[in-house]
C-alpha cells in the first residue's frame, strides 16, 4: 500500500470518528435515562480523542492531499452502520425540553453493531500495516481498538440485565 492509499483509509477512519464524536455528543443531552446520556457523552468525547490519534498520522507534504480532503466518511458497510446507528438529527434541544431519545436503544446499537464494526476496520488496517515502516499506525491502530472496546465493554454492561436497575420495564 503506498502513502496515498494508506492516508485516504486513515482518513476515513478518521473522519467516522469525527462524525461519532459529532452526532453522539449532540445527541447525549437527549437520552434517558440518565446512564446512557453519561455514557454517550463520555463515548463521544472517546472519539474525538481516537480522532486526533489519527490526525497525528496523517502526512503533511508538498503533493500529497492534505488532512481535509483525506477525511471523508466511507461508503459501504462502516459508512451505513454509521448512519443507521447514529442518524443525522434536525437540531438539539436543550437537556430538559423538547424530544428526548431512548438511550437504551442508542447504546445497544453502538455497542452491538457500530462498535464492533469499528474494531473490525482497525484490525484490518493494523493487519496491513508493514513492520518496518509503519509502527506509529500499528501502535495507534492497537490503542484505538483497545480503548473501543473499552468504551464497548462500559456500553455493555450498561445495557445489560445488571445495568438496567434505573429501567421501567
Amino acid at each position: 500500500m503506498n502513502l496515498v492509499e494508506s492516508s485516504r483509509q486513515l482518513g476515513a477512519l478518521r473522519a467516522v470518528e469525527l462524525e461519532c464524536f459529532r452526532r453522539l455528543g449532540g445527541r447525549a443531552a437527549r437520552l434517558e435515562p440518565a446512564s446512557c446520556a453519561r455514557w454517550a457523552a463520555s463515548a463521544s468525547l472517546a472519539h474525538a480523542w481516537r480522532a486526533s490519534l489519527i490526525e497525528e498520522l496523517l502526512p503533511v507534504s508538498a503533493g500529497l492531499p492534505p488532512p481535509e480532503e483525506l477525511t471523508v466518511l466511507p461508503t459501504g458497510t462502516l459508512g451505513d452502520e454509521l448512519a443507521r446507528a447514529l442518524p443525522e438529527i434536525e437540531s438539539v434541544p436543550a437537556p430538559g425540553v423538547g424530544r428526548r431519545d431512548d438511550g437504551w436503544q442508542l447504546v445497544t446499537e453502538l455497542a452491538g453493531r457500530l462498535y464492533p464494526r469499528l474494531v473490525e476496520e482497525y484490525t484490518r488496517r493494523l493487519e496491513k500495516c508493514s513492520p518496518a515502516a509503519d509502527g506509529a499506525v500499528a501502535r495507534t491502530m492497537r490503542r484505538a481498538v483497545a480503548d473501543l472496546e473499552s468504551v464497548r465493554a462500559d456500553g455493555v454492561a450498561l445495557v445489560s440485565p445488571r445495568g438496567q436497575t434505573d429501567r421501567t420495564v
